[in-house]
């Protein structure tokens, strides 16, 4: 990909996500109607897919043959016929968009025949923007991040959504990470994966485990922490795909090792199924 291009994904992906931070800032304000799509802890306001829809305009405007892969949308039913794709999540922590209205963001990233170029997660409440460009590192409001401090297991402050996670209790997760969390300094759970995975690109955490996340999750924070010097792959330690639901484990690179065999031996101590 050309310089040019690539920078001019960047300047998008950026004004995307502020633009879309400052409609959901915007929109918490005022009267919004909250569904339900799969339980009652599974939410969806009109906010996400307004928020949505204008993400979707300002990049069609500008790259109209590009490819759209959205929480709240099917736009693109056919995804993998475009060589660019912008993985979209409006709003990451719905659920803290209406509750607590903090601890929320906007996640957009793009990639080119599979491979992340760029990532941008704004946290508009605090006016946050973490991002990251392929071969140009990981920065939070221009300020350079990268994941440099010595840690081990027991010292490390984790995060995870796997406690409410239905597979994670059907399979057994859920208690290997309750074990886990007696092992680590400490674990918290925010609830917006997009955040979660920014923060330990940025040295707030450490690392952060997820057992099932969607690609919109993901897409854009796996970027920023793998360009801060991170590393991010499956729970067991494979590849992780950029347009699947998968299992996510981004993490200080100087435990990731000990952190991924202390899950894999209490997965065999207690016979747990491997799970992407």
């Amino acid at each position: 990909m050309q310089a040019s291009t690539l920078a001019a994904l960047k300047e998008l992906a950026l004004q995307c996500a502020r633009s879309a931070g400052e409609l959901s800032l915007k929109r918490m304000k005022e009267p919004f109607t909250v569904e339900y799509k799969t339980s009652a802890s599974d939410l969806v306001t009109a906010v996400d897919k307004e928020v949505e829809n204008h993400v979707i305009q300002m990049i069609l405007a500008r790259f109209p043959d590009h490819g759209i892969l959205g929480e709240e949308s099917a736009h693109a039913e056919d995804y993998k016929q475009y060589d660019t794709l912008w993985v979209i999540d409006p709003i990451d922590g719905t659920t803290n968009f209406v509750h607590q209205q903090i601890n929320f963001s906007v996640s957009i990233a793009v990639y080119h025949k599979g491979e992340g170029m760029v990532g941008a997660v704004y946290d508009p409440s605090r006016d946050e923007l973490f991002y990251a460009v392929k071969g140009e590192g990981a920065f939070l409001n221009d300020r350079p991040l990268q994941v440099n401090r010595a840690v081990s297991l027991e010292q490390a402050l984790l995060c995870t959504s796997v406690f409410w996670n239905k597979r994670a209790e059907q399979i057994g997760v859920d208690l290997i990470v309750k074990k886990l969390a007696g092992k680590v300094r400490g674990m918290r759970l925010l609830g917006s994966a997009a955040l979660e995975m920014a923060y330990v690109a940025a040295g707030r955490l450490d690392g952060y485990v997820s057992m099932q996340l969607n690609a919109w999750d993901f897409g854009a924070a796996r970027i920023i922490v793998e360009e801060a010097g991170g590393r991010v792959t499956t729970m067991m330690g494979t590849p992780l795909p950029y347009d699947q639901k998968s299992s996510v484990m981004a993490c200080n690179p100087t435990f990731y090792e000990e952190l991924q065999h202390y899950l894999k031996s209490e997965q065999t101590d207690t016979d747990v199924p491997s799970q992407n």
